[in-house]
C-alpha cells in the first residue's frame, strides 16, 4: 500500500529530504508520491494503490484547517463509508472518515480507528499535530531524533536513516540478534538511534511559529486479557465466527474492486473465502510449483466456494529473481525466503485484482504458535511446555561476545524465563510480547512486502476479531480449538469436508481419526524429503535445500564481493561464512544461511 515520511525540520532540510525520501520510496514504476508542505512540517506519502480513495484531505475553516492523511488502509463499515461521503471537505474518502470521527470526537475518535495503519491529523484550531498508529503494530512508524530541530518520523527505517543521516550508524547487536533469532527485539532496528513507534498509541507534536514546542504520547490501546471461565469454547467460536465474517466483508467490499484472496489446501485460507462479502467481485489466487497434493486441494475448494482460481506457477529462480527487491522493501529485518507474493504482484494486477487478502497470523493468534509447546506422541496433540525462548524458529546460539548483547535483550523482555511454572496469564504475556508488534515476527518479509507493494488488507488486525482473542484462554487455542469449531459456522458444508493439506484430515474429524491423518501426512513429508530431491514438495512452499544447492541466482549474489559484510558475519559468527560455498551452507545450516543471506543483500544495498 505504501509508505510516509514526516519531518518537523528546518525548511530547506526537509524540501532536501522530501525529494529524497519520494525517490527512496519508489520501489516500483507505479509507485505513486505525494508532497504537504506547511510552515512547520512536511510530509510524504507514497502509495500503489492510488490516492482517489485514501489520499489525503482537508477541511477548510476561518478559524483554521484541520488535514487529515493515512498511510495504510483503515477498515470501515458500510454506514461509515456512506457518512464520509457527506462531509464536506476536499480529498479522499477513508481520510474524510477519519476526519468525521476526529470533529464528532476529537482525540478519542482517532482511537477507534480499525485497521493497518498510521494517520495523520493537522488541526490548525489547536496548532497540534497527531500521528496515530494502529494496535496491533501491523504498519509500523520509526522515529529519528528527539528535539524540537531534529524530529522526523517515517515509515521505512533505511529511508529514514539515509534523510536523517544515519545511514552507516548500525547496531550491531540487532545485527547479530537477527541472524541468532530470526527477527529483532522491538522496538530495536538496525540502526542506533532509530526505534519503532509504540502502538496504539497517539503522538501529540505541539506547533508554534513554525516549530516544535512540545511532545506528548498517549496509549489508547493495550492488550488486557480478560479470559472468563465461565465462557465455553462454543461461545468463543460463535464470537469468533462472527467477528471473523465482520472483518472480511469490511476489507471485500465491492468499492475495493476485485478482491484476490491468498488460496492454499490449509485452513486460513478457506476461512477467508467462505467470509467475503457475497456481493464483491472474488478471486483465489495459489501459488505452486506443480500441481501437488496442495494444489489439489486448493481448487477443490475454490470449486467448493464458486470462486475462479488464479494458478501462478513459480519459476526455478522465484525466490532468487526477486530477492534484492524484497530485501530493500523489507529492510533486510525478515528472511527473504518469505518473500512469496513480490514475484505474483504484476501477474496479479494484469489479471485486474485492486484488494488482496491473505490468512496471515491465524497461527499466531488462533492456534498458540507463540507458545513453548509439546506434542503428545500417539495424539497428536499439542500441550503447553515449559519456557523457551526458542519456540518457532530455532535459534543459532552465538559463540562469541555478540550472544551476550543478544541474551541481554531477551532476559529484559521474557523475565518468564526466570519464573519456573508459568501461569496463565504468564502464558498470554509471552504470547503478546511475540506475537505483536505484528511487524517484529519472524515471518515478516511475507507481510511487510505485500503491505507496501499491494493492496494487501489484513482481516486478522481488525478490531473485533482481537476483542474476542483478548477473551481467549491458552487452552483453547492449543491444536486450534476454538479455530476448528469457529470453520463450522463459517464455511459451507462442501468446504468443511474438503481434507486439510496439512494434516490430510476434514475439519470435523474425530481426535482419533485427526492423529492417524496427521501421523500419516507427517511420516510422507520425512519420506519425501529423505528419499527424493526435487524442487517442489507436498505444501505450498518449496524445497529451500534442493533450491539453495542448484541456484545459480543465488550462488552469484553470495558470492558478490562485500568487506564490510566479511567483517561484520566474523565479528558475530566468529568465523568467515564467505569460505563456505552455499552449497555446503545449505547442507550444513540451512536456516542460519538463509539469514546470513538476507543480511548480505541488505549490507550490500547499504555499502553501495
Amino acid at each position: 500500500m505504501g509508505d510516509f515520511l514526516l519531518d518537523f525540520r528546518d525548511p530547506e532540510t526537509r524540501r532536501r529530504s522530501a525529494l529524497q525520501a519520494a525517490s527512496l520510496l519508489r520501489f516500483c514504476d507505479d509507485t505513486e508520491a505525494r508532497f504537504v508542505e506547511r510552515d512547520a512540517w512536511s510530509l510524504v506519502l507514497a502509495r500503489v494503490d492510488g490516492f482517489d480513495l485514501w489520499g489525503p484531505c482537508e477541511r477548510s475553516s476561518p478559524a483554521g484547517n484541520i488535514f487529515v492523511a493515512l498511510a495504510g488502509r483503515i477498515a470501515l463499515d458500510e454506514p461509515e463509508w456512506e457518512a464520509a461521503e457527506k462531509i464536506e471537505a476536499a480529498g479522499g474518502l477513508a481520510c474524510k472518515a477519519i476526519l468525521g470521527k476526529y470533529r464528532c470526537e476529537g482525540i478519542a475518535g482517532l482511537g477507534t480507528l480499525n485497521g493497518n495503519f498510521v494517520a495523520f491529523v493537522h488541526d490548525e484550531t489547536k496548532n497540534e499535530f497527531y500521528v496515530v498508529t494502529d494496535r496491533c503494530g501491523m504498519f509500523l512508524g520509526y522515529r529519528q531524533g528527539t528535539s524540537a530541530n531534529s524530529l522526523i518520523f517515517g515509515s521505512h527505517p533505511d529511508v529514514l536513516a539515509d534523510v536523517s543521516g544515519e545511514s552507516q550508524n548500525w547496531n550491531m547487536a540487532s545485527l547479530a540478534e537477527f541472524l541468532m533469532t530470526s527477527r529483532l527485539s522491538f522496538p530495536y532496528t538496525y540502526y542506533r538511534n532509530i526505534r519503532a513507534l509504540d502502538p496504539g498509541c497517539v503522538f501529540t507534536i505541539g506547533l508554534r511559529d513554525r516549530g516544535v514546542v512540545h511532545q506528548s504520547q498517549s496509549r489508547y490501546f493495550q492488550f488486557d486479557f480478560n479470559p472468563d471461565p465461565k465462557t465455553t469454547e462454543d461461545d468463543l467460536a460463535q464470537e469468533l465466527a462472527s467477528a471473523f465474517r465482520r472483518a472480511v466483508r469490511r476489507r471485500t467490499h465491492p468499492r475495493f474492486g476485485c478482491t484476490g484472496i491468498g488460496l492454499s489446501g490449509g485452513l486460513d485460507s478457506r476461512a477467508m473465502l467462505s467470509a467475503a462479502d457475497p456481493r464483491s467481485e472474488t478471486r483465489a489466487f495459489t501459488l505452486f510449483d506443480e500441481e501437488n497434493a496442495e494444489f489439489k486441494v486448493a481448487k477443490a475448494i475454490a470449486k467448493a466456494c464458486h470462486v475462479e482460481m488464479l494458478p501462478l506457477k513459480r519459476d526455478f529462480e522465484y525466490y532468487g529473481d526477486s530477492a534484492k527487491l524484497g530485501v530493500r522493501i523489507s529492510g533486510g529485518t525478515g528472511c527473504i525466503t518469505c518473500n512469496h507474493f513480490l514475484g505474483v504482484r504484476e501477474r496479479l494486477k494484469e489479471a485486474g485484482i485492486t484488494n488482496l487478502l491473505t490468512g496471515c497470523y491465524c497461527d499466531y493468534l488462533f492456534k498458540g504458535l507463540a507458545f513453548n509447546r509439546r506434542e503428545q506422541w500417539l495424539a497428536r496433540t499439542d500441550e503447553l511446555n515449559g519456557f523457551s525462548f526458542e519456540f518457532y524458529d530455532p535459534f543459532h546460539w552465538l559463540k562469541t561476545p555478540a550472544r551476550q548483547e543478544v541474551m541481554a535483550r531477551l532476559n529484559a523482555e521474557f523475565p518468564e524465563a526466570t519464573m519456573g511454572t508459568l501461569s496463565e496469564r504468564d502464558w498470554l504475556e509471552v504470547e503478546r510480547k511475540r506475537t505483536f508488534p505484528l511487524a517484529y515476527e519472524q515471518d515478516l518479509a511475507q507481510r511487510v512486502i505485500p503491505q507496501r507493494m499491494m493492496p494487501w488488507y489484513v482481516p486478522l488486525v481488525d478490531n473485533d476479531i482481537i476483542d474476542t482473542y483478548l477473551k481467549m484462554p491458552p487452552e483453547s487455542k492449543l491444536n486450534g480449538r476454538v479455530f476448528r469449531k469457529m470453520l463450522t459456522s463459517i464455511c459451507p458444508e462442501s468446504v468443511r469436508a474438503i481434507p486439510d493439506s496439512n494434516t490430510n484430515a476434514a475439519i470435523g474429524a474425530s481426535w482419533p481419526g485427526y492423529a492417524l491423518y496427521r501421523s500419516w501426512s507427517a511420516l510422507r513429508n520425512r519420506l519425501e524429503e529423505t528419499v527424493t530431491s526435487r524442487m517442489a514438495t507436498r505444501g505450498s512452499w518449496p524445497n529451500w535445500r534442493h533450491y539453495l544447492r542448484h541456484s545459480k541466482t543465488i550462488e552469484s549474489l553470495w558470492n558478490q564481493p562485500n568487506e564490510t559484510a566479511a567483517e561484520v558475519f566474523t565479528t558475530i559468527l566468529g568465523r568467515n561464512p564467505f569460505e563456505l560455498s552455499v552449497r555446503e551452507h545449505a547442507d550444513q545450516d540451512l536456516v542460519l544461511f538463509q539469514r546470513l543471506f538476507t543480511q548480505k543483500l541488505w549490507l550490500d544495498q547499504r555499502v553501495s
